[in-house]
C-alpha cells in the first residue's frame, strides 16, 4: 500500500501507554469502591431507605461492572498493539534473513 508506515517502536510506545491507562483506571475503580462501601447505610434503615439502598447497590454493581469491563479491554487493546508491534519486528526481521541468504546465495553484496 503506498504511503503506508508502520512505526513499531511508535506502536509498542502506545500500547505501553494504554496498559498505563488501564492500571490507572483499575486504581481510581479501586479508590470509588473503598469511598462507595465507607458510606454504609447512608439512606436509613426505614421501607424507603431499604428501598433505596437497594436500587443503589443494583446500579453501582451494574456500573461497576462495565467501568472494569472498560478498563479490561483498555489493557487487552495495549496488549494487542505491543503484540502487534512485535510481530511485524519479527516480520521483518525473518524477511531481512531471507534477503541475506538469497544475497550470499546469489553472490551479491559486498
Amino acid at each position: 500500500m503506498p504511503g503506508l508506515s508502520i512505526d513499531p517502536e511508535g506502536m509498542d510506545s502506545a500500547g505501553q501507554g494504554l496498559e498505563g491507562t488501564s492500571e490507572r483506571f483499575f486504581a481510581a475503580l479501586e479508590q470509588f469502591t473503598a469511598k462507595i462501601e465507607g458510606v454504609g447505610d447512608a439512606c436509613g434503615g426505614d421501607e424507603i431507605g431499604g428501598l433505596i439502598g437497594d436500587a443503589h447497590q443494583a446500579v453501582y454493581e451494574w456500573a461497576m461492572e462495565c467501568f472494569q469491563d472498560l478498563a479490561q479491554g483498555i489493557a487487552d487493546a495495549g496488549y494487542d498493539v505491543r503484540d502487534f508491534a512485535a510481530q511485524h519486528l519479527a516480520v521483518d526481521d525473518e524477511i531481512a534473513q531471507i534477503f541475506k541468504g538469497l544475497e550470499s546465495e546469489f553472490g551479491g553484496g559486498s
